[in-house]
C-alpha cells in the first residue's frame, strides 16, 4: 500500500496528548487544513487559538466540537444536561436503534468527518474514560441490586433511572456503534489513515498498579478502574478487527507510562474531578498544647501543581512519587505527538495492532494441505450418499442465501461457463425445475429457514418438519450483498446478478486467481463464492492487496 498524501488532518481530542499532536503535525507536515474536534466549545476556541500561533499561512485551521459517541442529535448536550428522556434516546442509540438511528450517518462521529474530509484522522479521545458514559453511579448499582433483592418487580422512577444508567454503562455497545459509525466515515470519505492514540489503562504498571485514577476506593478492584481497562480492551479488540479490513489503514499508538506535563503553576486545582476549597477544623483543646481556631470562609485552595496524565492536576510530591523508576515513569506529550506524526506519515514502529499480528497465529501450510483433503473426503461422501452438502446456516443467512443461490444456479446451467452466459430465462426456469425435482437440496434450505423465490413470482418457505407453504411473493428485502434477506431468489433479475459476478471472476486477473478453483472441471461452489468476496472486498486484507 503506497504512503498516502496528506493535505487534510483532523485532531479529535483536545487534551495534552491531543494538542502535541496538533503542534507535531504543524512542524513536520504543515498540512494544508488542520481541523481539530473537541467534546466542550470553550475547550475548542482555547485550542485552536493555541495553534494559530504556530501555523503558517499554508495551513488553514476549523474546528467542531461534540460528543463523538453519540448520534448527532444529542451530540452537544452536556452530561449534566441529559435527561431520562436523553437517556432513553441513547441508550436505544447503543442497543437497539431504529432504521433511521442505524444509519451511519445519523452518528456524530460520521458527520464530523463528512465535515471535515480528512485524508489523516488522529483520534486522541481518553475513549476509555471520557468516551461511552461507561461509569454506572454507585447508586444506580445499589439500587438494582436491591430490586433484584425484592425479588419484585420495581418500576419507580428511581429503578428506571438506574437501568438506563446500567444499559448506558455497558461500553460494548457504544463502541461497536462508534467504531462501525467510523468504518462506514473511513469507507465513505475516502479516509486513508486512521492512527488512535489510546491506554493501557493501568500506566504500564499492571495489577501492582497502587493508584485508583481519581476512584475514591482504596486498591486496585476500583470500578473506575476496571471500568477504564475493560472499555480500553474492547475498543482495541475492535480497532484490530477493523485494521483487518481490506482497504482500512489503522494505527494504535499506546504509551505505557504517565505521558507528560504542562506548565508548572500556583493557583487553584482539583481533587477527583471536584474543585477544592479550603477547609480547616474548629478549636480543639488539647492538654498538652490547644489548637488555635482556623475556621476560614470558603475559598478556592490553591497549591503549586502541574497537568499531566489523564487531565489531572498533581503536587510535586505526587509527581516525584508516580513518575519515579519503578512506578508510572514518564513520556513527555512531544515524544507522543512525535511518535504519532510519524504513525500518520506510516511509521508502524510503535503501532500496537502490528505488534499484534506479528505475535498472532497465522493460517499454515499444513492446515491448507490437510483442508484440500478434507474437502476431497467430503465430496466423495457427498457422492455416495447422492445428498449435496451446501449449507448449515452457520456463517449465517447472508452467505447460505449466495452458496445455494450460486449452487443452484451452476448445477442447473450444467457448468460454470453455461451458467456464466446463458439466457437468464432460461437459466431462471431451470434452477425452478432443479429445485422442485431435487428434495433434499430444497429441503436442507427450507430446513434452516431459507425460504425460495421462484421465477413466477411464488415463494417456497417451510411451516412445519414435512411440508412447504406456496405462496405469492411479499415484497423482498435486498441484502447489501444485491441478494435477498433470508430468501433464495431465482428471478432472472438476480440471475442476471449472479451472471455478471462470474464473468468478473472470468475476466479477473488478480494475481491470487490460480489459488481459487474456480476453473478446474468439478466446480467447488464455496471456492467461486470466496473469490468473488475478494473481488468486492469481503476478505481480510492481504499483502499483496
Amino acid at each position: 500500500m503506497g504512503e498516502p498524501t496528506i493535505a487534510r488532518v483532523l485532531v479529535i481530542g483536545a487534551g495534552e496528548i491531543g494538542t502535541a499532536v496538533g503542534e507535531a503535525l504543524l512542524r513536520r507536515l504543515a498540512p494544508t487544513h488542520l481541523a481539530v474536534h473537541t467534546s466542550r466549545p470553550q475547550t475548542l476556541r482555547r485550542r485552536l487559538d493555541h495553534l494559530r500561533s504556530l501555523a503558517g499561512e499554508r495551513t488553514e485551521l476549523d474546528g467542531s466540537w461534540g460528543d463523538i459517541f453519540s448520534p448527532a442529535a444529542l451530540a452537544q448536550v452536556g452530561v449534566d444536561n441529559l435527561t431520562d428522556e436523553h437517556r432513553w434516546q441513547l441508550a436505544r442509540y447503543y442497543c437497539q436503534p431504529s432504521a433511521q438511528e442505524a444509519r451511519p450517518d445519523s452518528s456524530h462521529i460520521y458527520q464530523v468527518v463528512q465535515r471535515h474530509r480528512p485524508d489523516v484522522i488522529i483520534d486522541a479521545v481518553t475513549s476509555a474514560t471520557s468516551g461511552p458514559r461507561n461509569v454506572l453511579p454507585p447508586a444506580s448499582r445499589d439500587e438494582l441490586l436491591r430490586a433484584a433483592a425484592a425479588g419484585e418487580a420495581r418500576t419507580g422512577a428511581t429503578t428506571r433511572r438506574a437501568m438506563l444508567d446500567a444499559v448506558l454503562g455497558n461500553p460494548v455497545p457504544a463502541l461497536s456503534r462508534y467504531v462501525a459509525n467510523l468504518d462506514a466515515a473511513l469507507t465513505d470519505f475516502g479516509v486513508k489513515r486512521y492512527v488512535k492514540v489510546s491506554t493501557s489503562g493501568l500506566g504500564g504498571m499492571g495489577f501492582a498498579c497502587p493508584y485508583t485514577h481519581g476512584a475514591t476506593s482504596n486498591g486496585f478492584a476500583a470500578e473506575a478502574l476496571l471500568g477504564k481497562i475493560g472499555a480500553a480492551g474492547v475498543l482495541h479488540q475492535l480497532l484490530w478487527n477493523l485494521h483487518h479490513t481490506r482497504g482500512r489503514d489503522v494505527r494504535l499508538v499506546v504509551p505505557l507510562a504517565l505521558v507528560g506535563w504542562e506548565d508548572v503553576r500556583y493557583g487553584a486545582y482539583t481533587s477527583r474531578g471536584h474543585r477544592v476549597t479550603v477547609r480547616d477544623c474548629a478549636l480543639v483543646d488539647m492538654p498538652s498544647s490547644p489548637l488555635p481556631d482556623h475556621r476560614v470562609p470558603a475559598a478556592p485552595a490553591q497549591m503549586v501543581v502541574v497537568p499531566a496524565g489523564d487531565n489531572s492536576t498533581y503536587s510535586r510530591a505526587e509527581m516525584a512519587l508516580s513518575t519515579a523508576l519503578g512506578q508510572f515513569e514518564s513520556v513527555t506529550r512531544e515524544e507522543v505527538g512525535h511518535v504519532v506524526a510519524e504513525a500518520a506519515l506510516g511509521s508502524t514502529r510503535y503501532d500496537l495492532l502490528t505488534a499484534l499480528d506479528g505475535a498472532a497465529m497465522h493460517s499454515s501450510y499444513q492446515a491448507a494441505h490437510i483442508r484440500s483433503s478434507l474437502l476431497r473426503r467430503m465430496r466423495a461422501l457427498e457422492q455416495e450418499t447422492g445428498c449435496p452438502s451446501v449449507v448449515s446456516g452457520n456463517l449465517g443467512p447472508g452467505v447460505a442465501t449466495d452458496l445455494f443461490e450460486l449452487h443452484v444456479l451452476v448445477h442447473a446451467a450444467g457448468s460454470l461457463a453455461a451458467a456464466r452466459h446463458g439466457d437468464t430465462d432460461d437459466l431462471a426456469s431451470r434452477c425452478a425445475s432443479l429445485v422442485a425435482s431435487d428434495s433434499y437440496l430444497r429441503q436442507q434450505a427450507l430446513s434452516i429457514g431459507l425460504g425460495i423465490l421462484l421465477p413466477d413470482g411464488r415463494e417456497l418457505h417451510p411451516i412445519s418438519e414435512h411440508e412447504a407453504r406456496v405462496t405469492s411473493a411479499d415484497p423482498v428485502v435486498r441484502s447489501p450483498s444485491g441478494g435477498a434477506t433470508g430468501y433464495a431468489d431465482y428471478r432472472p433479475a438476480n440471475i442476471g446478478r449472479w451472471q455478471r459476478a462470474l464473468q468478473a471472476i472470468d475476466r479477473s486477473s488478480d494475481p491470487l486467481r490460480h489459488a481459487f478453483g474456480v476453473g478446474d472441471p468439478e466446480v467447488e461452489i464455496g471456492e467461486i463464492l470466496a473469490f468473488h468476496y475478494l473481488l468486492t472486498g469481503r476478505a481480510r486484507r492481504l499483502n499483496h492487496c
